[in-house]
């Protein structure tokens, strides 16, 4: 027997679960292999979570003076699992609240199983997986000493926790295919697993500026089957490709191996979640050819993963389907129920049935399909919807399946299946569907302008309008340049216009003439992105309201998040450099507190704008409800040495233009090297992208030996522009569209420039 594992004295079982809901303060559990990344995991864990973070290990330490390796070594196994029992039992009786506890289960007994079953019913337990060749490396055995290694100890993993979260560590690669730094792809890892844990405890969470997917607004679900995620070198990115939600269809074959199939669902699931924002569904194909007992067995695998929604036939038994819907947690479940014929109001008695059944077993949604015989069979489908959605407490879905009903698919208001643009022959395109939606008037057109004194060469234009046109929308998005403010008024008042992107030096100016204003724009005091919405009162008369928003913020701060070196994490002392003190400069100090830095300079040509801003920032963080502790100060000279009470800036953002406002000469501010004395470097994000690089760009990419990392601009009009998107047309942007049109549009601006790639 390999070390670290012993055999349990009899197959192990697996452990119970209650209703997957758990106190937001239960204490959480990570188990696994030795190397899964657990600790790192944990750590990730406690500080998300603001938990104590517990490591047996230590613990053993701290209890006998030595490691378990060590005390194996002088007392034997027997003492040992002894031993690790009573400090096992200890740990779970006090501490079940407020703590994240990781390093139990490290030679997998049989008593140490039931204690963490037991302890499971009440809190979360989570098995961290990882790359079997990754494991193998660590624990240093050969091949076939690991192979029985591993099956023992994932046996015991998988009986005594309730969740599966794979440890994605393979190399991935950047927005450019090149290789991503280690620190990025921990962060990367680090956010999916928050995120995991954020669905474990029901907090909510939203990654895009969109609305809801349940929704009647002609929402999409794309369809991922697991056989093309199992393809080899794949380009991840187009999964976030502007649906509303993705579906991982699952083709399950009873002869796979449960062991196999659970570690290649966790891990398919992890990747779907690094690259999609977009809430994800999982669902079995043809679950009715599955015999009962193998269909309830993978539907309750599939809950270890938690999507955001489990899709499950409601031929099912129903006390199989209860138990689902019992322990499911957090978790939305759609119930479908499939006829042979076409869906249409003869047959509303018996789907009457159906839907009732879905409500009374608890369903969140209820899915319909049926099988057209002629294409006017599609519009009866519509009729058929629509009526019983006037008497369902739940969101209803219907459409025919095959060639023939994709007229259905288009028309079905809430998440109609789409697939990838090279699996069309397979069904419809998101750009096919949402073309179908303008062809039939139900899509209107809308257009969109940015308006700012030097917006003639922005790359907003070119990244809308591929987006849309990627996604089949029917919109348009263009510029105006002006000197003059009175300008923006016409296009706010254009009932053909959907939104406006307000740009410098008019985002403090457009305020008054807004309706309504989103709380980080008027806390920034600063709006780049209205939206122009129509209302209808009771008596159905239109009207438009305008709706203020600031992204710069979002695009700032994700690339100040995205790109801070573990060395430099925020902490409490950490402080941060801003230079300017205009729109992008408000929308920089706002990011930085939002994330938890309270130390703040402010360093502008003209000091005494500096001074205004911090002290409208001064009097706002006193009067916030929150309570924000902000330490905000003027930097009046270059020749002034840096603050002694502070520590050096790991955090820089310029938020000056490439070029003078209204005019070709560029912006040359510079910062002296008393200001850049950090020694673990830190991120420095440049606002300004354009044809002249800025001096203090040059100065920094200079300084990425010493461990800065420079933050191009387009990283930021990338960020804000998602959110913008997502703002004015109530869609998931598609990303990796926008990601691409900015790089082709921008080659030759900075082609020598090292920065992180978008």
């Amino acid at each position: 027997m390999a070390p670290g594992i012993s055999s349990p004295c009899s197959p192990p079982q697996p452990g119970s679960v209650t209703t997957r809901r758990y106190s937001p303060d239960a204490t959480l559990i990570l188990v696994g292999f030795v190397g899964a990344g657990k600790k790192t995991l944990g750590i990730i864990a406690s500080v998300a979570l603001r938990r104590r973070l517990i490591d047996f290990d230590t613990v053993f330490r701290q209890e006998t003076q030595i490691s378990p390796q060590e005390y194996i070594a002088q007392h034997g196994s027997t003492l040992y699992r002894e031993l690790e029992l009573q400090l096992t039992q200890r740990l779970l009786e006090q501490h079940r609240v407020g703590c994240v506890i990781v390093g139990l289960g490290w030679l997998a007994t049989r008593q140490q199983q039931e204690l963490l079953s037991t302890f499971a019913q009440e809190h979360p337990v989570v098995y961290v997986r990882r790359d079997r060749s990754d494991l193998q490396r660590t624990i240093n055995i050969n091949q076939e000493k690991f192979h029985r290694l591993f099956a023992i100890g994932n046996a015991f993993f998988e009986a005594c926790s309730n969740f599966d979260f794979y440890n994605l560590t393979q190399n991935t690669s950047g927005g450019d295919g090149r290789p991503e730094a280690v620190h990025m792809r921990l962060r990367k890892a680090g956010r999916v697993f928050i995120a995991f844990l954020d669905r474990i405890y029901g907090r909510a969470t939203c990654s895009v500026y969109s609305a809801n997917p349940l929704i009647e607004r002609y929402t999409h679900a794309l369809q991922v089957p697991v056989s093309w995620l199992e393809e080899p070198n794949l380009d991840y990115a187009q999964l976030d490709c502007g649906a509303d939600a993705l579906t991982i269809l699952i083709d399950v074959d009873p002869r796979h191996r449960t062991t196999e199939l659970a570690e290649s669902l966790a891990k398919h699931m992890a990747t779907v979640r690094m690259y999609a924002r977009v809430p994800v569904f999982v669902e079995i194909a043809d679950a009715h050819q599955l015999e009962p007992v193998e269909d309830h067995k993978f539907l309750k695998q599939l809950l270890r993963l938690v999507p955001d929604a489990l899709v499950c036939s409601l031929s099912s038994s129903p006390e199989h389907l209860q138990t689902i819907i019992d322990t499911k947690g957090h978790v939305k479940a759609i119930a479908t129920y499939h006829i042979p014929g076409p869906l249409s109001l003869q047959r509303s008695i018996d789907l009457s049935s159906g839907l009732k059944k879905a409500e009374d077993i608890g369903f969140d949604v209820l899915r319909l399909t049926g099988e057209p015989r002629v294409e006017i069979d599609n519009l009866a489908c519509i009729a058929l919807r629509q009526s019983l959605a006037n008497k369902a407490k739940i969101p209803i879905i219907a459409y025919h399946e095959g060639d023939l009903g994709r007229a259905s698919v288009c028309l079905n208001p809430v998440l109609s299946p789409v697939v990838l643009p090279h699996m069309q022959s397979e069904g419809i395109s998101l750009q096919a569907a949402e073309q179908a939606l303008t062809a039939c008037y139900l899509s209107p057109r809308r257009l969109f302008t940015i308006f700012g004194q030097n917006v003639a060469q922005s790359l907003s234009p070119a990244m809308h309008n591929a987006a849309y046109a990627a996604c089949g929308l029917p919109h348009q998005y263009g510029s105006m340049q002006s000197g003059v403010f009175e300008g923006v008024i016409d296009l706010l008042n254009d009932a053909n216009h959907g939104g406006v992107a307000i740009s410098l030096p008019y985002k403090t100016q457009v305020l008054p003439h807004l309706d309504e204003i989103s709380r980080e724009a008027r806390d920034i005091h600063a709006v780049n992105t209205v939206v122009l919405e129509q209302i209808f009162s009771e008596t159905g008369q239109p009207s438009r309201k305008l709706k203020g928003y600031n992204t710069d913020y979002i695009g700032i701060m994700a690339g100040i998040d995205k790109n801070l070196s573990p060395a430099n994490a925020i902490r409490a002392g950490t402080s941060a450099l801003i230079i300017g003190a205009g729109g992008m400069a408000r929308a920089a100090i706002y990011a930085c507190l939002q994330l938890g830095v309270q130390h703040i300079c402010l360093y502008n040509r003209t000091s005494s704008n500096a001074e205004r801003l911090a002290e409208y920032y001064r009097e706002w963080a006193a009067s916030s409800e929150s309570a924000i502790r902000l330490r905000i100060e003027v930097l009046c000279s270059a020749n002034e040495p840096w603050p002694r009470h502070l520590r050096q800036p790991t955090i820089i953002v310029s938020c000056l233009p490439a070029l003078e406002i209204g005019s070709q000469s560029p912006v040359t501010l510079r910062l002296p090297e008393q200001w850049l004395e950090s020694s673990t470097g830190g991120v420095f994000v440049d606002v300004a992208y354009g044809k002249h690089q800025t001096v203090l760009r040059e100065l920094m990419d200079d300084r990425a030996s010493k461990g800065w990392v420079v933050v191009d601009g387009l990283v930021v009009l990338l960020e804000q522009g998602v959110a913008q998107y997502e703002l004015f047309t109530k869609r998931p942007a598609p990303v990796h569209v926008m990601r691409r049109t900015i790089q082709q549009q921008s080659r030759g601006f900075c082609p020598n420039s090292p920065s992180v790639s978008i």
